[in-house]
């Protein structure tokens, strides 16, 4: 056997032999790289840490849930903002361990899936251990009818081309998957009832439920959509059309679609659903207007004006604890539920959207540099019924953050538990959209900042049930939240 000088083992061979050991064991995991430098980032008295490294060397071990059966032949993808999938990591063919390196524009969460096992969804970390629930399969087409001329015989549907599919379990779990160019599908799904939304840009919308999915069977079902109600609608303003208005129509199915009118303010919204539909218009110096419109389920389309009255201007001022205005900061602004106007706080001066005598809620975010967030949420300011309106906010209390671990009754943490967290409040408008925050391999979590306020915290797995807590964020504080969660 080879020996150094001294008479022990080389260093090269005891880690050779270490690795082969674990790896057989198949229970522990470990990284060949350097240490993961951590960084800090001020927050009161308080700090927060990420906990993965970006740039690093990371490794994950992928386990049926429910023991210690290793997954194989599975993808890591690694999640950039708003979902997008920055890199794809595959597992070895006979190894269930991957390695990856987070981007710099990474969010540290993953999708983790294989085959026979229902998408993880997930918050990395490193050396951690991820546990795949076992699947059925639900497969099928997508296809929609046409509209046709009275009396002509109706043919058949055709296959819809990138159709969605929002699938929800009755235990929490979902996801949106997009079909082929001949709108065939395949998911693998929690075994489990679920229902799903299929839509398409160019029919209906349509719900189906009562549906069950079978743990190592095939559940296949077809789709047939309605052909939808063309919206052709005209944006006027006082004596004008208003090319380049915003059109947005909600509709019963909860679908926003969207258009930009064109020459002579004309828009064109197909595909709609048939019920009561919500229009949604707006252009800078007329009053946004929301229009309640009835979609027929037995008409090609049809054809309406929008009239818009000119606005009164309105000056939105963001301020500092010192006064200092802040022009830079992101306001989201909101009526009735629903958002209008999203922008920076200096892109309001010449907007003059706002309806006069309407309730609106403004939800604002400064970002200072090196230095946590200012916000504030469900900021509520009515406009005068006549003449101009002015609003001022104070930024003048610091965020926090809320973080810990779940487990089941058992005490095992768990990874890939959505936290859904909304604000408490006593006017239903002013709360602001809920925020997710996924667990880790090892159970743990770590929100994002939220305003000083009180908040609901719903814990939901697809096997181990869910809990809902109330937790306090108070100004430079991290609020610790540690969730049992609790079997359906």
């Amino acid at each position: 056997m080879n020996r150094s000088e001294n008479g022990q083992i080389s260093f090269g061979i005891t880690l050779f032999l270490a690795f082969a050991l674990l790896s057989v064991s198949g229970f522990l995991v470990f990284r060949l790289s350097a240490p993961i430098p951590t960084t800090k980032t001020p927050l009161g008295n308080t700090t927060v840490s990420p906990l993965f490294g970006t740039n690093t060397s990371n490794m994950g071990y992928v386990l049926e849930q429910g023991g210690s059966i290793p997954v194989l032949n599975g993808t890591v993808q690694i999640l950039g903002p708003n979902n997008t999938i920055l890199d794809i990591v595959s597992f070895e063919k006979d190894e269930n361990i991957f390695f990856l390196r987070i981007p710099e524009n990474g969010t540290g969460l993953a999708h983790i899936e294989a085959p026979g096992y229902y998408r993880l969804t997930t918050r990395l970390t490193n050396n951690g251990f991820y546990k795949l629930g076992k699947s059925g399969t639900f497969s099928g087409q997508v296809r929609g009818y046409e509209f046709v001329l009275q009396g002509r015989k109706l043919p058949d549907p055709e296959p819809i081309p990138r159709a969605t599919l929002e699938i929800r379990s009755s235990n929490g779990w979902k996801r949106t998957i997009t079909a082929d160019q001949e709108g065939r599908f395949e998911a693998e799904i929690p075994p489990t009832q679920f229902s799903v939304i299929v839509r398409s840009d160019t029919h209906a919308d349509a719900y189906f439920d009562d549906l069950t999915a079978a743990k190592g069977e095939t559940l296949g079902r077809d789709f047939i959509l309605p052909a939808g109600c063309i919206l052709e609608g005209f944006a006027i303003g006082d004596g004008v059309t208003l090319e380049g208005a915003e059109v947005k129509v909600i509709t019963t199915m909860l679908d926003n679609s969207e258009a930009i009118a064109g020459p002579r303010g004309k828009f064109n919204i197909p595909g709609l659903s048939e019920g009561m539909a919500t229009v949604q218009i707006k252009y800078p110096g007329y009053q946004e207007y929301s229009w309640r419109i009835v979609i027929p389920g037995d008409k090609i389309g049809i054809r309406k004006p929008f009239s818009l009255m000119p606005a009164q201007p309105f000056t939105l001022n963001i301020q500092s604890a010192d006064g200092l205005p802040m022009r830079d900061a992101i306001v989201r602004l909101r009526r009735e539920g629903r958002t209008i106007h999203q922008s920076k706080a200096s892109e309001f001066t010449n907007l003059n959207i706002l309806q006069s005598g309407a309730t609106y809620y403004f939800d604002i975010t400064a970002n200072r540099k090196n230095e946590s967030p200012l916000l504030a949420t469900g900021q509520v300011f009515t406009m005068p019924e006549e003449g101009p309106g002015e609003f001022t906010v104070l930024l003048d209390k610091e965020p926090g953050t809320f973080s810990g671990r779940v487990s089941n009754v058992n005490g095992m943490f768990l990874p890939g538990v959505v936290l859904n967290i909304k604000a408490i409040v006593d006017d239903e408008s002013a709360r602001a959209p809920l925020r997710r925050v996924l667990s880790d391999a090892g159970g743990e979590y770590q929100s994002d900042y939220f305003a000083p306020g009180k908040y609901s915290i719903q814990a939901t797995h697809p096997q181990w049930g869910e809990n809902v807590v109330i937790g306090e964020i108070k100004p430079g504080e991290t609020t610790q939240l540690w969730i049992s969660l609790i079997p359906r």
